[in-house]
């Protein structure tokens, strides 16, 4: 949305000035609307309202409300109780009593935020706020964010040492978490400005004032302090957020190409999807291999690793030696290893238990560890249907000493040896299900089916793919 232009002090008065603010907010509001729900595609949204009951929200809640009489789309609101403030039933009440005024549907969400986890009051609020607010997956989440928070977000990234991507701020829409910011562009002050002249009472927040929370030391210490020797900062901190938000699409351009040709796949298949080829990435400079990894993790819901952490990450991925046992923990629930010359990301399991699972027909199976067994009927592929009538097929965990027949007029082969020369990591061979007849390995799922009952190409055959982690 293009900034809005203040007119001249001299030439209107303040009532003229802020109705010309107002009539303007709400026109681009309109354009935003509407180019958003022809680029997405989008038919009668759902929009719903993050409503502290401050003025931000306030504004953006009674715009979307009279933009919704000339552009079709739901709209609803969503409050969040914190209980930190003695107000917040009060908050609660004005946001209940603003919705009823305005027609429009409100949920209440209480939470409880844990002051002594170490993160932080103000991290911890904010997690387990957008966690309440993240529960309706068919509709978009409208924040309140404008330019003076986008200034001030890209401050907090550089005190931070945040690379391009943190410096990016906030978007104007982010179609990953289904998050629109349609005021990012217009400053706290025209915000200010529609509310009293569309008469809009708000709650105020005491602890917006208290600086020393980092949000606050910046809105009312550093950014004051800029603005006198460089009028306009906000608006050009926000332009150079603009600028590194299109520098990290290249990258992330960039990144993606990378990654596919390291033989990254977002199929189904989680034995590409969560690998990376280290054969590839060596061809590739520091920044580069650093950039793709980044990447990588984020794919994998991770959050992003320092630099520090990073020039680790990659020193032993590229450069231990060849038969070292590579497990360094990413998150609490997720582990990066090597093998054969290959990265993984590894979801952390419990001790694998035992299993003796008949399948009675079922299309997919779901085990106790996660992993899922997909069964399907093709042309002159897998077991024949014809061979295995009436016989059942029993689902277990490999117990040592398998054997199995890849070929016909060849010995039977263990199920180690199997497993090693398809190059499955350590790891998935042990939560690798296998399908038995009676006492027999009959199908690997994802390598091999027996050769004695392999379907010819004019019999209708029972095929087994697993998806591991």
């Amino acid at each position: 949305m293009a900034n809005l232009k203040k007119l001249p002090a001299n030439k209107q008065s303040s009532q003229q000035l802020c109705q010309q603010l107002s009539l303007q907010l709400s026109k681009q509001l309109a354009v935003f609307l509407r180019q958003f729900f022809a680029q997405q595609k989008l038919a009668n949204p759902q929009l719903v309202v993050a409503l502290s009951g401050g003025v931000d929200s306030t504004v953006l809640l009674h715009a979307l409300s009279i933009a919704q009489k000339t552009i079709v789309f739901q709209l609803s609101a969503h409050h969040v109780h914190h209980g930190l403030s003695k107000h917040a039933d009060a908050w609660a009440d004005f946001c209940r009593d603003l919705c009823h005024k305005l027609t429009i549907p409100l949920n209440l969400s209480h939470v409880t935020v844990n002051k002594n986890n170490g993160l932080g009051v103000e991290a911890t609020a904010r997690t387990v706020r957008y966690a309440a607010l993240q529960t309706d997956l068919n509709s978009w989440l409208c924040l309140a964010h404008h330019q003076d928070d986008q200034a001030e977000t890209l401050l907090l990234q550089l005190a931070r040492g945040a690379g391009v991507k943190g410096l990016a701020g906030m978007a104007f829409v982010d179609v990953n978490r289904q998050f629109l910011r349609p005021f990012l562009g217009i400053s706290r002050a025209e915000i200010e400005a529609y509310a009293t002249q569309n008469k809009l009472k708000f709650v105020v927040d005491e602890s917006n004032s208290d600086t020393q929370f980092d949000r606050n030391f910046m809105r009312h210490k550093l950014l004051p302090l800029l603005q006198t020797q460089y009028p306009g900062v906000s608006q050009t901190l926000s332009r150079t957020a603009s600028h590194m938000a299109s520098a990290n699409d290249l990258l992330d351009e960039l990144a993606v190409a990378d990654a596919k040709l390291a033989g990254f796949e977002s199929g189904l298949n989680t034995n590409t999807l969560n690998k990376l080829a280290l054969s590839y990435l060596s061809t590739l400079s520091e920044n580069r291999i650093n950039n793709c990894l980044r990447w990588w993790m984020a794919q994998m819901g991770l959050q992003m690793p320092s630099q520090q952490q990073l020039q680790q990450i990659c020193q032993q991925l590229m450069h231990a030696k060849v038969d070292a046992n590579i497990a360094i923990k990413v998150s609490e629930s997720q582990t990066l290893k090597r093998y054969k010359q290959h990265a993984y990301l590894v979801d952390e399991i419990p001790s694998i238990l035992p299993i003796n699972i008949l399948w009675q027909g079922e299309e997919t199976i779901t085990l106790p560890n996660n992993t899922q067994l997909t069964f399907s009927k093709k042309m002159g592929e897998g077991l024949s249907l014809r061979k295995i009538a009436n016989a059942k097929l029993r689902i277990k965990f490999r117990e040592g000493n398998e054997r199995f027949l890849p070929a016909l007029g060849r010995p039977r082969r263990s199920l180690k040896v199997m497993l090693q020369n398809a190059e499955m990591p350590p790891w998935q061979r042990e939560q690798l299900p296998l399908i038995f007849m009676d006492e027999t390995l009959v199908i690997i799922p994802n390598i091999s089916v027996d050769a004695s009952l392999q379907a010819d190409h004019t019999e209708v055959g029972l095929t087994v793919n697993c998806l591991l982690t």
